[in-house]
């Protein structure tokens, strides 16, 4: 059970409308209903009977809806408590790289132009971050990552480039003043991202395109945390393809040395991801455009 699962139940009541809740709401009529029966499910009961010429409450219906009412008024005084009163909030999803290396510059300049705007931003790998926007758990998501979800907009709004992230030793000091090709390290120890990331997805995508298949790679360790990925090739454990964007900071402490993937120039994108059934609020729009803008992407909403 959600709160906007709640909030769209009690707007039905309020209004005594699926298509005014909706409106209100700034969310199509189908995922009105979608809410509605995702309660009914969870709950196991009968909520609203809705014929083609009126719509009735259940009394298990009244039941939840006096619940629902206390439950959403405490989390907005909750809200007001800790934020300030008439303060918007934006639900965002952050798959890794841009949790750690976009959304701090985005919030930190869009904050200074739109003080009572706030966030609350859950981290995931980019398949979570996307399935956050398809469950109608956040407003829009930044992922490293674009699929085939025919409910999502995918918007491109920065690139990035995937580099070969190796130790600070004599081999790889030599290796890089040769001029190394990405095949003149298929037998070194290689540390791999997770299946559900972004970065994993652009890598299997340069391998394929090399003709490379992973058993060719001499995989030593598969990680989900992207700085335990770091930390481990800064200790000498073994080489990475990652985000250049994500290890900047060390090379430019000479930390990590970073090889560029010639053989394909290999770039990808990040983007911007919402659902294609929610009605956007104008808030969610403004910040849309922003990072848009940040980034110079044209194109508006």
């Amino acid at each position: 059970m959600e709160f906007k699962q709640l909030e769209a139940f009690v707007a039905v009541v309020d209004y005594n409308s699926f298509s005014e809740a909706a409106r209100r709401l700034y969310l199509t009529q189908p995922t009105i209903s979608a809410h509605i029966r995702a309660l009914e499910t969870e709950l196991n009961s009968r909520l609203i009977i809705r014929t083609t010429k009126k719509l009735t409450i259940t009394a298990r219906g009244y039941q939840l809806y006096d619940c629902a009412v206390q439950m959403l008024h405490m989390r907005s005084n909750l809200i007001d408590e800790f934020t300030g009163a008439n303060k918007k909030i934006i639900d965002i999803g952050v798959s890794t790289i841009p949790s750690s290396y976009l959304l701090p510059d985005l919030l930190t300049a869009f904050g200074r132009q739109n003080e009572n705007i706030f966030f609350h931003s859950w981290q995931s790998d980019s398949q979570g971050a996307i399935q956050k926007v398809l469950d109608g758990s956040v407003d829009l998501s930044l992922t490293g990552l674009r699929t085939e979800e025919e409910d999502c907009c995918f918007l491109p709004f920065c690139q990035d480039t995937l580099v070969l992230a190796t130790p600070v030793n004599e081999k790889y000091l030599k290796m890089k003043k040769e001029d190394a090709a990405f095949r003149d390290f298929l037998k070194e120890p290689f540390i791999l991202r997770e299946t559900g990331s972004g970065t994993r997805k652009e890598m299997d995508f340069f391998l394929e395109k090399q003709g490379i298949s992973d058993s060719e790679l001499h995989v030593i360790a598969r990680m989900n945390d992207l700085e335990s990925i770091k930390k481990s090739i800064v200790k000498g454990l073994g080489i990475s393809i990652l985000s250049a964007r994500s290890v900047m900071d060390l090379e430019k402490t000479k930390q990590i040395l970073l090889f560029p993937l010639k053989e394909s120039a290999h770039e990808r994108q990040f983007y911007i991801v919402y659902s294609k059934h929610r009605i956007l609020k104008p808030h969610v729009k403004q910040f849309i455009q922003f990072v848009r803008n940040y980034y110079q992407t044209p194109g508006a909403l």
